[in-house]
């Protein structure tokens, strides 16, 4: 009786299918991931701007006002970097800034480098919680930019 001797494994064509198969996979996946990161980066300091705009509102609602005192504010939550640090490279700093309308505005730099702003304004015609977003601290560094509701 003979046997036939067929060798086991895969053959190149099939190597290379599966290969091709895996490139398509990893160029669908790639971007996908890439965005949902950068949205992850974005959440993360929106949260960080709210949780500062709440440590603002319990200073006002001690002192009747909004400060823009990085020791006021530090003593209040030391976990958040007050400085409002010129240094575009710096990412969670946030820096306020108060007007005289009773209304403020916190802002800082997500590390997907997304300018993100903040708005309070407590009471008037305009009374309400505005958000910006920018490529730029020149977007969101001035109480005129955030007037919508970008995020």
């Amino acid at each position: 009786m003979q046997q036939d001797k067929h060798a086991s494994g895969f053959t190149l064509v099939e190597l290379m299918v599966v290969l091709g198969i895996i490139a398509i996979l990893m160029a669908v996946a790639f971007p996908t991931m890439l965005g949902a990161k950068r949205r992850a980066q974005d959440t993360a300091t929106q949260a960080t701007l709210v949780d500062a705009l709440k440590t603002e509102e319990v200073f006002a609602t001690d002192d009747g006002i909004y400060t823009s005192s990085a020791a006021s504010l530090s003593a209040l939550e030391p976990s958040l970097d007050w400085s409002g640090a010129t240094d575009d490279s710096i990412h969670m700093v946030v820096a306020t800034l108060v007007s005289t309308d009773d209304s403020i505005l916190l802002y800082s730099r997500s590390n997907s480098g997304t300018w993100i702003g903040l708005r309070q304004v407590r009471s008037g015609a305009t009374a309400g919680r505005y958000q910006c977003l920018g490529d730029a601290r020149a977007d969101v560094d001035d109480m005129a930019d955030c007037t919508g509701h970008d995020w």
